[in-house]
Parts: structure tokens; C-alpha cells; sequence
């Protein structure tokens, strides 16, 4: 149905005043009260067209009012029609749900003015026993809630979506081209497969999904479930999506900073078994802190890739900085002592004080032969 071209004004509205019918006109996509015959004037409980328009300041419309608007405007330009439930709420009055047709319609203030799309609405206000409590309620909460759900058809069809998700991912009327407007919401084409699968058997699909949307690439908690379309009958699927930006940021930040402090603690190790040349042939290796089987290891590894790639005859083991050694690092020590020797290179240990030596004796180390002396300095005079 194409739209009149010619505009309407005030003025050639007043024979609508008198139908019985609630009828208005909202200015779009303000959603702007523009005019109200009397029986809607009634509806809402308003005493004069001026005081009803005058509403458009005491209560601006809601982000879902503006997103629905401009659905609808949409729906208009191809000149469509909309029958829906929808409820008011009249000042001083309890809220009243009504069956309204909504269609375009072109106004101006003045005739011979340009014309601008408008919404016309024409409203059947239903009796208590048409609609429960719990649909109005429940209508209500999907308009206004955060959280993004949409419905979509076995085909992928967007058969419905709350203002949330129009915002975030599109209208669906405006993006009919895709046919499979499931699939298209989803950057990874392997999710809608899994989701298809899961609702083919009745389970429900849960997963962080990366989400086409409207502001660019986006992680939502999906949730997806087997629902059948309450008007045809037919098998459907209901998408719940809530947005974790920023839990999916906080979780990279984790990751970044566990990765950062892998490398320190690396680092930190490599650091408590510095290998130093400390003469031709002779190497010295400062063994800090507690001398664990991870440290033994470190150190370990840093002499085996020092020997292998120099000539090295003797390897200073210097002691001074190292904890009280137990029956595990008096393991390790002897095994490092082993592969040295093994490998043809003399080990010296130097930095044998007093309670260390008490350590070596209550854990029973036996050194064998390797030199050992008080000092780094002793150690390296010697050899």
C-alpha cells in the first residue's frame, strides 16, 4: 500500500474527532505527540490536545520507544502496516493494553508545506479478560531488558528481535537480503552449526561467541534453545546474548600478565644461575637462594649448553649465596657433580661457611674429591 503524497495538516483532522476509535498521530522518529482526536485524548487521560503534546517533555520517550520508532518508520517507508499489543500508560490512570494498527502517514503543520513520515495510530483498548497479567508483564520486560533475544526460524529467518538486539545487531525487516540472518550474526560459521545442532537435539547451546554487530566484532554469552513459534506452529530457535566485553577484556589482561610473569619468574631463574667465564677454560656458577630441584635444574641446563659449546676444563660452584641445603638439594648437588665429571670438567665448590658445612655433614653429601674452599677468590687463586 503506497503512502497519500499528499500531507496531512491539523486542520484537515478534525472529522476523526468524531470516531469512537482511540486515534493519534506520533511525529517520527522523535516519537513526538503531534495530534490526538478525542476519544484517544480519553484514552490517555489528557484534558487537551496542547496538554498532551505538552507530555512530549515531562516524559521523553525510552531508548526502547526510539529504537521501536525507528523500526517502524522503516516498515512505513515501504508502506506496511503493524497490528500489535501494545500498552500505555495514561496519567493518573491504571495502564491500558490495546490491539493498535499502526500505518504511515505524511503531515505538515501548513498546507503547501513538504510533507514528513509520521506514525498513525488507531488503537482498540482490550477488556481484562482478552489479555493476563503475566503476557503484559512479560512483554514489558523483553521491550526494556539488557539483555539481547531474538527468535529466528529453522531457516535462519529473523522472526523477532527486542529493542536490545534491533540495536545491536540490525532490524531484521531493514536486513531481509539475508535470508539466513542466524548465520549472519555470527563470525564463526562452526558456532551456528553447533547451534543448529544442539537445538536438532533438544539440548541447549551455550558458548562466548564473537557477534556481528551494528558497532563492529563483539563477545556476547550466547545461549540457544529449541522454541516453537507460538503463531505457526512451527520449530524456531530463541538466541539469548548478554555482552562481555569487558569480561572478555579482563581475561586477555589476565592472560597478558600471567604470560608477563612466565617470563619474569624464566628470567628470575636464568638470573639465580648466571654462568660467568671467569678464565681461560674455567667457568663460575653463583648458585642463590634455595637450592630446589627446579634451581639444580636451571643451573644445570645453563652449564650443559656452556660445556658443550666452549672448551672447559674446570666449573667454580660457588656456594656463598645458597640456602641451608636439604636431603632434595643434596640430591641435586651431587647430580650436578656427576654430569660434570662425566663430561670431563673438574668441579670446585667454593663459599663453604660454617653453617653450610653443618647442612652438607646433616644431609650426609658426600663431595668426593672436588676441591673446596672458603671464598669465590680462594677458589679461583687456586685454579
Amino acid at each position: 500500500m503506497d503512502l497519500d503524497t499528499t500531507p496531512c495538516t491539523p486542520d484537515d483532522l478534525f472529522v476523526l474527532d468524531r470516531l469512537r476509535t482511540p486515534a493519534w498521530i506520533v511525529d517520527l522518529p522523535q516519537a513526538a505527540r503531534w495530534w490526538c482526536n478525542r476519544a484517544g485524548l480519553a484514552l490517555w487521560n489528557a484534558s487537551s490536545l496542547a496538554e498532551w503534546i505538552g507530555r512530549n517533555a515531562k516524559n521523553p520517550p525510552s531508548a526502547a520507544t526510539i529504537t521501536r520508532m525507528e523500526n517502524l518508520r522503516r516498515l512505513f517507508a515501504r508502506g506496511e502496516v503493524s497490528t500489535e499489543r501494545w500498552t500505555f500508560y495514561p496519567d493518573g490512570t491504571a495502564p491500558v493494553v490495546a490491539e493498535c494498527r499502526a500505518s504511515g502517514i505524511l503531515i505538515a503543520e501548513h498546507r503547501g508545506e513538504p510533507g514528513r513520515l509520521a506514525m498513525l495510530v488507531e488503537a482498540r483498548p482490550l477488556g481484562a479478560d482478552e489479555v493476563h497479567p503475566a503476557e503484559r508483564r512479560g512483554y514489558e520486560a523483553l521491550r526494556h531488558i539488557g539483555e539481547l533475544v531474538s527468535y529466528y526460524a529453522a531457516t535462519g529467518e529473523a522472526l523477532l528481535r527486542n529493542p536490545a538486539a534491533i540495536r545491536a545487531l540490525g532490524d531484521p525487516v531493514a536486513a531481509g537480503e539475508a535470508r539466513d540472518q542466524l548465520l549472519a550474526g555470527f563470525v564463526d560459521p562452526a558456532q551456528v552449526a553447533e547451534i543448529r545442532a544442539c537445538v536438532a537435539a533438544d539440548s541447549v547451546y551455550r558458548a562466548d561467541a564473537l557477534v556481528r554487530t551494528t558497532a563492529g566484532d563483539c563477545w556476547y554469552d550466547t545461549e540457544a534453545r529449541a522454541v516453537l513459534d507460538p503463531v505457526t506452529g512451527q520449530p524456531g530457535v530463541l538466541v539469548t546474548q548478554r555482552d562481555i566485553a569487558d569480561r572478555r577484556a579482563h581475561v586477555e589482561e589476565l592472560e597478558r600478565s600471567r604470560e608477563l610473569l612466565t617470563a619474569q619468574a624464566e628470567e628470575l631463574r636464568n638470573l639465580a644461575a648466571p654462568v660467568i667465564r671467569v678464565g681461560d677454560g674455567v667457568l663460575a656458577l653463583p648458585l642463590i637462594g634455595k637450592l630446589d630441584r627446579e634451581r639444580i635444574q636451571v643451573a644445570l641446563a645453563a652449564l650443559l649448553e656452556r660445556t658443550v659449546a666452549e672448551r672447559v676444563s674446570r666449573v667454580v660452584l660457588d656456594l656463598t649465596g645458597a640456602a641451608d641445603i636439604d636431603d632434595s638439594a643434596a640430591d641435586g648437588l651431587l647430580r650436578l657433580l656427576r654430569v660434570l665429571r662425566l663430561q670431563g670438567v673438574a668441579p670446585v665448590l667454593s663459599g663453604i661457611h660454617p653453617r653450610l658445612v653443618h647442612a652438607i655433614l646433616s644431609a650426609g653429601l658426600d663431595l668426593g674429591d672436588a676441591p673446596c674452599f672458603q671464598t669465590l677468590e680462594d677458589a679461583l687463586h687456586a685454579v
